[in-house]
């Protein structure tokens, strides 16, 4: 996986730290989820809350966004808030789902996928304006940085 933060996050730190489904979530004291990481698992049933996907991004959220998860719901990503976040329509169902088909793919396969999400935010805002993503599939590590903004169509093409 890629070097810790720069910031390193303590029981002096404002973030706090959530465990969901087996995924480690670090929160910050505005709430933002700083970082995500944990095993993929592939769900039996997939368990959705559209308020909370509705709600994401708060006032930062832009007519044209989804409510993204960080870990989808197909991998048993849980409802709540921090694993959700304002992203770009055609983010989210372009580049950001080719990348989940290829974790369900390697999943399929028997692969051990590994992921590590860090959003990155600007001026305090509740919109991550990038998403960076390191994962690791059977011990080969892979890094992908997506904007949070339309620059491809929908489908990743």
């Amino acid at each position: 996986m890629p070097p810790r933060d720069e910031r390193p996050v303590d029981e002096t730190s404002p973030d706090r730290r959530e465990v969901r489904n087996g995924y480690e979530y670090w929160i910050d004291a505005s709430g933002r989820t700083r970082r995500v990481s944990g095993v993929l698992v592939v769900a039996d049933k997939q368990v959705r809350s559209r308020t909370v996907q509705a709600q994401a991004g708060g006032p930062d959220r832009r007519p044209t966004d989804d409510g993204g998860h960080y870990i989808a719901a197909r991998f048993k990503g849980p409802t709540e808030a921090f694993n959700h976040f304002a992203q770009d329509a055609n983010f989210n169902r372009g580049g950001y789902r080719v990348l989940e088909d290829e974790w369900a793919r390697e999943k399929r396969a028997g692969a051990r996928v590994t992921v590590k999400i860090s959003p990155v935010y600007g001026d305090g805002s509740t919109r991550p304006s990038a998403i960076n993503v390191w994962f690791i599939v059977n011990g080969t590590l892979k890094s992908k940085k997506f904007p949070n903004e339309r620059k491809e169509k929908i489908d990743g093409k």
